[in-house]
């Protein structure tokens, strides 16, 4: 799911540092390792949210970087300072007027299915992200002003935009944005979810759908990102999918898999206390995870509605409760580690304002369960929950609780994960939860912006189906601001805005919980979207 910022080769944008790397954000060796042994196998144990698909263009998944990223390569790298390194590009200029990006291409590149790395393949790569066929929920909006592509030589393709698109290079680096192979997409298109082919460190060896992904190590890999660009150390790779938190745990305490990714908040510190294990974390930058309000119909259809629904949730109380002490309340609708977070603005509990709120709304009377009523209609609102996430489940149960007190009814009906993607897509909702992480303050087009709202030809992200003229106008001058403190000023303006608005009820910035045993080394994290990853990994 879906942070951007830029810095590059000719033209510098300087980007704000992402947070969260601390002292503890790399576990370290145990007494008496010698350094890197190669082979073995690393198990991963992960939670629910497993892709329905493996193409990486065609996903918007929180999980998509953990699974992916082992098959996939990048154009670029995004280091721990938010600078934008040479990865499948080696270097690459942008006109004056901020249309025209010249990609040079990485010599020696091979995907797994020996098809090679060059211009031809990045053209085919950049037109499969857009093909309306491919169904894209996120490539193709983080794309959407690339207009066409010429190929100037084998390793040089210049890339032709519609308009100045400040987050292209960014957007570029993440992994829903990784390259496929040329031969796949050509021949064999359809194949790209089951069996996907990629260049990566790892080549996909098997998907038992609802268990598991095994992955095996491509020995001729020589391109890493990162100071060490040679093979994986490990030989096989294995992510288990274990839905439930207190399963995952004790897979991990129980020596069944050497690495959790969401670690359960309520046993954080019990991980950190304990000799054996190694605990990590990165703040993932872009949207805060929050509770999402559909604007497009009636309860929240309403802005009044929609302010007194932010006032009555007192979200620190939600989120201690929940995370124990692992997660800070959010401050407005981009994270601190985002580069252009604004600060300044504030959002409050005040219950007694909710009401008046309601109040002015027309909610005026309330029925025998103390619902508020208009027009002989009860205020109730429907929030869907997949239950793939037990925090999610529990931060809707006190949002719940919350609303009930000011008069509110949210229904909360439990749906699969396709169920809920439908349903949002579609706008048959009123209440839903989730996070975006991204490189970029673009999150704000990709969210809010009117042309990200679901049609029949195209699949958007805005969930809220938020559409408002003045932060349309604010977000499109940012997108194509080549000016750093002209678009920093501009995101301001439209987190301002945001805040006014209320289609979103910002929630906590999110961190990946990762934990491990000590056997386990060199867990190194995907920058760009604050995920673990495991090229350098080794097991002693």
């Amino acid at each position: 799911m879906l942070t951007r910022s830029t810095t590059l080769l000719v033209i510098a944008l300087v980007v704000a540092t992402l947070a969260g790397c601390g002292a503890d954000a790399t576990p370290q060796p145990v007494a008496g390792d010698n350094g890197p042994k190669s082979g073995g196998t690393l198990v991963l144990g992960e939670n629910a949210d497993e892709p329905a698909c493996l193409d990486p263009h065609q996903l918007s998944t929180t999980n998509t970087t953990v699974v992916g990223r082992p098959i996939f390569d990048s154009l670029l790298w995004q280091d721990a300072e938010g600078n934008l390194k040479p990865w499948l590009a080696s270097a690459w200029k942008i006109s004056d007027d901020g249309l025209t990006y010249t990609f040079t291409l990485r010599d020696g590149v091979t995907f797994h299915d020996g098809s090679a790395w060059n211009a031809e393949a990045l053209k085919l790569n950049l037109e499969h992200m857009r093909d309306p066929a491919t169904k894209s929920p996120l490539a193709a909006s983080y794309i959407a002003p690339f207009k066409d592509a010429k190929v100037v030589d084998e390793h040089t393709l210049e890339v032709r935009l519609s308009s100045p698109y400040s987050a292209f290079l960014n957007v570029l680096a993440q992994s829903y944005l990784a390259m496929i192979s040329p031969k796949q997409l050509k021949e064999n298109p359809a194949s790209t979810c089951e069996h996907p082919v990629g260049s990566g460190p790892f080549v996909l060896d098997k998907w038992t759908k609802g268990q598991s992904i095994t992955y095996r190590k491509n020995p001729g890999y020589a391109w890493g990102p990162t100071g060490r660009t040679g093979p994986a150390y490990l030989d096989e790779l294995e992510i288990r999918f274990l839905a439930e938190d207190a399963t995952r745990y004790n897979a991990l305490l129980a020596g069944e898999v050497d690495v959790i990714d969401n670690t359960p908040p309520a046993s954080a510190e019990d991980v950190k206390a304990n000799p054996d294990l190694a605990f990590t974390t990165i703040d993932r930058p872009g949207h805060p995870f929050s509770v999402w309000l559909n604007t497009n119909r009636a309860p929240f259809g309403d802005q009044k509605v929609r302010q007194a629904l932010t006032l009555a949730v007192d979200r620190k109380a939600i989120i201690d409760s929940v995370s124990f002490g692992q997660w800070s309340v959010a401050t407005g609708f981009v994270t601190p580690s985002t580069p252009d977070h604004a600060q300044g603005g504030q959002i409050s509990y005040d219950p007694a304002r909710a009401n008046t709120l309601l109040d002015e709304a027309g909610w005026t009377q309330k029925d025998k369960d103390g619902i508020r009523l208009k027009d002989g209609k009860r205020l109730t609102a429907v929030a869907l929950d997949t239950g793939v996430n037990p925090q999610n489940t529990q931060i809707l149960v006190q949002a719940q609780a919350a609303a009930a007190k000011t008069g509110i009814e949210i229904r909360i009906e439990n749906v699969t994960a396709q169920e809920s993607q439908d349903r949002t897509g579609k706008g048959d909702f009123d209440v839903s939860v989730g996070i975006w992480t991204t490189n970029t303050a673009d999150v704000l087009w990709i969210q809010y912006s009117s042309k990200n709202i679901t049609t029949p030809e195209r699949r958007g992200q805005n969930t809220t189906r938020l559409s408002d003229d003045d932060l349309d106008k604010l977000l499109e001058e940012a997108r194509a601001s080549t000016d750093a403190a002209e678009r920093a000023g501009i995101y301001g303006k439209a987190q301002a805005r945001l805040l006014e608005l209320a289609p979103a009820i910002p929630l906590y910035n999110r961190p990946s919980l990762v934990s491990s045993q000590k056997r386990v080394h060199g867990l190194t994290w995907d920058y760009a979207y604050g995920a673990v990853t495991f090229h350098d990994s080794w097991v002693s």
